[in-house]
């Protein structure tokens, strides 16, 4: 019977090799059970919305299903907290607004989260215009009365939005700087939550993303330099009066740092394929969203503009939230 012999190195060396050939075997075979899809707002919330169509969509190419985890609170914290220190192993991913994930560490530094260093940018899945919308029983008609009246009773305006460091909630403050306005802000868990105090005039106005809902109420303008295709009846801010306070609400696939180049190679052509298919695009202008796209980079360049942009905003307005 023959002996073999090995020495410590060519050991440690054959080690070494079976787990670095086992991490791409491992990516490829991906996935091989269900991928939770954690979303940060509500059900019936535009991003809520968005997740679902693509999660089905998602389930059918990867022939695994991909369930859509509402973790609420905090504008979205929780959720991007809890995705941060997941495994990097491809079953739990996020698909987050900027607010949460961009916005809010920059007012504040102490969130628990980098957006750079904690996340594996996949792709920008789509973008809703914010819009700005009045109670019926606050009896205003378009945004230069509600401005007019804020101006004779300063600090007694109500503004409602989505939570702390959401776009809804920096377009508010956007718009107040501009207006030279002041007032209460009221934080909900999203846009659909805010929607019944709107309605039920417990607050003035509200500053949201759109969503088909929003409807219920009386849409004072769209936060963007023109009107758009499925509110044709609704001014742009500009025409309302305010050029320059602009905000959208994008949404963005992630995972936790690390995540394998295969698996978000994979997920971003999913992705890019549910864009281009006729169904999403059907389905997404339902909701009122614009499709977006692109490479990892290009969302990593989308961030990197954010930042610049609203750090000067949230200066400039003084946004604090501590």
């Amino acid at each position: 019977m023959k002996s073999f012999r090995f020495s410590l190195p060519s050991l440690l060396s054959a080690l070494l090799l079976c787990v670095a050939s086992g991490i791409p075997a491992q990516a490829q075979n991906w996935p091989t059970r269900p991928i939770t899809l954690v979303v940060g707002f509500g059900a019936g919330s535009g991003i809520d919305l968005v997740a679902r169509l693509y999660a089905e969509y998602a389930s059918k190419e990867l022939l695994q299903p991909v369930i859509v985890e509402n973790r609420t609170g905090g504008g979205g914290i929780v959720a991007s907290m809890s995705v941060a220190k997941a495994a990097p192993d491809g079953y739990t991913i996020l698909l987050q607004a900027n607010g949460p994930v961009i916005l809010r560490p920059i007012l504040d530094p102490d969130v628990g989260f980098d957006a750079v260093k904690d996340f594996s940018p996949i792709g920008l899945m789509a973008e809703s215009p914010n819009v700005i919308v009045s109670s019926p029983k606050f009896s205003k008609d378009t945004l230069a009365q509600v401005v007019d009246w804020a101006k004779k009773n300063p600090g007694m305006l109500t503004v409602g939005h989505p939570g702390l460091g959401t776009m809804g909630h920096l377009g508010a403050a956007l718009l107040a700087s501009k207006a030279g306005i002041t007032g209460s802000y009221v934080g909900y868990r999203s846009g659909t939550e805010m929607l019944p105090n709107v309605l039920g005039g417990q607050i003035d106005i509200g500053s949201a993303a759109y969503t088909p809902q929003l409807k219920a109420a009386h849409i004072l303008a769209v936060m963007s330099p023109e009107r758009i295709e499925f509110l044709p009846d609704v001014p742009s801010i500009r025409e309302a009066g305010f050029p320059g306070a602009y905000a959208a609400t994008w949404y963005a696939l992630y995972g936790p740092a690390k995540l394998p180049p295969e698996i978000v190679a994979k997920l971003n052509a999913i992705m890019n394929a549910f864009l281009r298919s006729d169904e999403g695009k059907k389905r997404l202008a339902i909701l009122g969203v614009r499709t977006l796209g692109g490479t990892p980079n290009q969302l990593e360049k989308r961030m990197s503009d954010d930042v610049l942009r609203w750090s000067k905003v949230i200066k400039d307005a003084n946004v604090k939230i501590k």
